[in-house]
């Protein structure tokens, strides 16, 4: 699938946690820095992103999504759900 047609939860992204100093956004940046690093270096091996079919939004997969648009990968394998 495109990478461009895949749609992100906005109430995921912008999920905080003051209790814990949790932010997801945050987080997000640095694991999906240190995937595009692993990327890079052939040390990892990605599964595919899960999309749910109805509106092309990411269910599970937000780090690989991360690191991949962030490598300007245009295209990933992705699980769809099915109605």
């Amino acid at each position: 699938m495109e990478i461009s047609r895949i749609k992100l939860d906005p109430e995921i992204m912008s999920y905080v946690d003051p209790e814990r100093g949790y932010v997801f956004l945050k987080s997000l940046e640095k694991r999906s820095a240190d995937l595009s690093h692993n990327i890079a270096a052939g040390a990892v091996v990605l599964p595919p992103l899960i999309v749910r079919n109805e509106d092309t939004r990411l269910l599970d997969g937000y780090c690989r999504y991360a690191a991949l648009k962030g490598m300007k990968v245009s295209k990933t394998y992705t699980y769809v759900d099915s109605p």
